[in-house]
């Protein structure tokens, strides 16, 4: 009975899982098809792949568009999480005044919808001259990004003994020490977590990147929204733009695999 309940579990597991991977590998396949093999019905899955997709994509205006989205979502999560691991440990490791009425209002910064914003944010920025400047989408997402942060980090600091750091302290450690020396390392999988949902949540957001962006600073999101000719969707190029603008989150997935591992399944073992 316990054998047949694992196996059942494992055929679950791999159902689930191809249930989830079975849209990305269509993506993958589309991006090396011809128009014709596209279109094709019933689809085909046995064909002679090209690579025409991915030369129109680096001939358009895509590969400025990902460089602007690496530049803008990466300055955002380095500053969210440099500020944001400060304030989780100081409101971690020191009694503030209100500490519970703040903690509840940046975590409610997070979630604000973005629509509710969009006008004010349009008006300061164009009235500071930085629409279409990589800047406006940088301090846009960095208010969202270090609410997240301090709400997520605050609990990996929880969980760090006080003793460690006292310890450290009668050593001839200075309280920037500690937090840079003790408290970081030990906090590591947490930071690899944190930046990881900064970073898709930087690269994936549409709505504020449409309306505070032209031409100069537009990101890959709203490059993939225009991909279209008068002949309609290009399924071909906005899949091979899709694919290399997933690869960047995948490649740096796989680098902090371990780290996140331990932040996703952190508090189930001390």
């Amino acid at each position: 009975m316990k054998a047949f309940k694992r196996v059942l579990g494992v055929v679950l597991a791999l159902f689930v899982a191809a249930a989830f991977l079975f849209p990305l590998l269509w993506v993958v396949l589309s991006s090396f098809k011809t128009k014709l093999e596209l279109l094709a019905v019933p689809p085909v899955f046995i064909f002679k792949p090209t690579l025409q997709n991915y030369i129109n994509t680096f001939n358009s205006d895509f590969p400025i568009q990902v460089r602007n989205s690496l530049i803008i979502a990466i300055s955002s999560t380095v500053i969210s999480i440099t500020l944001g691991s400060l304030t989780a440990y100081g409101f971690s490791r020191y009694a503030i005044k209100g500490s519970d009425f703040l903690q509840f209002w940046i975590l409610s910064l997070r979630m604000l919808p973005a629509i509710a914003v969009l006008v004010p944010f349009y008006l300061v920025f164009r009235t500071l001259g930085l629409l279409d400047r990589h800047i406006a989408l940088i301090l846009v997402y960095c208010l969202f990004n270090i609410s997240f942060a301090v709400w997520v980090l605050k609990g990996f600091f929880d969980e760090i003994p006080l003793e460690l750091e006292e310890a450290a302290m009668l050593d001839g450690y200075s309280p920037p020490q500690v937090f840079l020396r003790v408290a970081l390392p030990l906090a590591r999988s947490g930071l690899a977590t944190t930046a990881v949902f900064c970073l898709i949540q930087s690269l994936n957001e549409f709505l504020l990147a449409v309306s505070l962006t032209t031409r100069v600073a537009e990101t890959a999101p709203v490059g993939l929204s225009k991909v279209q000719t008068l002949m309609g969707v290009d399924w071909g190029l906005l899949s091979a733009a899709s694919v290399l603008f997933m690869l960047p989150v995948v490649i740096f997935t796989i680098l902090v695999r371990n780290e996140l591992v331990r932040g996703m399944s952190f508090g189930r073992m001390k």
